[in-house]
């Protein structure tokens, strides 16, 4: 790997982190607490990894500037010809901003399991789905119509449940994007029109 596409993958990696932030902000909806500017946390890598679940609020004030972290690391050993130094902390960032992904995808699973109702097969609004429409059902949230369905999902059994259930789900579409433009959202995969990197998959309902 040459030093110019070193580092493209560091300004990748950096932008993956700022974006992790971003969405951190907009995913928690209250007030994290900060890192005091210029101050990392002292822990280390694998500590970080094996606490358990991520919170948003972890995240934000401990797992972003670890990556952060690194990616400066990688970027000065760059610059000074430090191959194996960029490498190993590329490879540490790397890590991370897949614990990272996945924590964050917990957070953002769809409100509701379903987007009709699984007694009428009407579309579901979420906004207009109050309290007394939605009933909890192995861990996901399933939202009705009108007030009579919920009473009537509270009579099939479980086998009847999964099977309504599961004809009334949103239909997960594959998406090809930049991790440079994520505006950029096509059909299959290929090559980014903007900045030529290889285009990543997502799923969209």
């Amino acid at each position: 790997m040459n030093k110019r596409r070193l580092a493209t993958v560091v300004i990748v990696i950096g932008v993956a982190a700022i974006a992790g932030t971003t969405a951190t902000y907009a995913l928690a909806q209250t007030k994290a607490g900060t890192v005091p500017h210029g101050q990392m946390p002292k822990m280390n890598m694998k500590h970080s990894m094996m606490a358990g679940t991520l919170s948003l609020e972890k995240i934000h004030t401990e797992n972003l500037p670890i990556v952060m972290l690194s990616v400066n690391k990688a970027t000065k050993a760059i610059e000074s010809g430090d191959k194996k130094t960029a490498l190993d902390e590329l490879h540490k960032a790397r890590k991370m901003l897949i614990a990272i992904y996945g924590a964050i995808g917990t957070h953002v699973k769809p409100q509701f399991a379903n987007n009709r109702c699984p007694i009428m097969g009407s579309p579901i609004n979420p906004e207009k789905v109050t309290k007394n429409l939605v009933r909890d059902y192995k861990g996901q949230k399933v939202a009705f119509c009108c007030p009579g369905c919920p009473s009537m999902w509270d009579k099939l059994t479980g086998a009847q449940k999964q099977a309504k259930l599961a004809n009334v789900k949103p239909t997960l579409q594959k998406v090809w994007t930049c991790s440079m433009h994520p505006q950029i959202n096509l059909p299959k995969p290929g090559s980014c029109p903007l900045c030529n990197m290889k285009l990543i998959a997502v799923s969209t309902q």
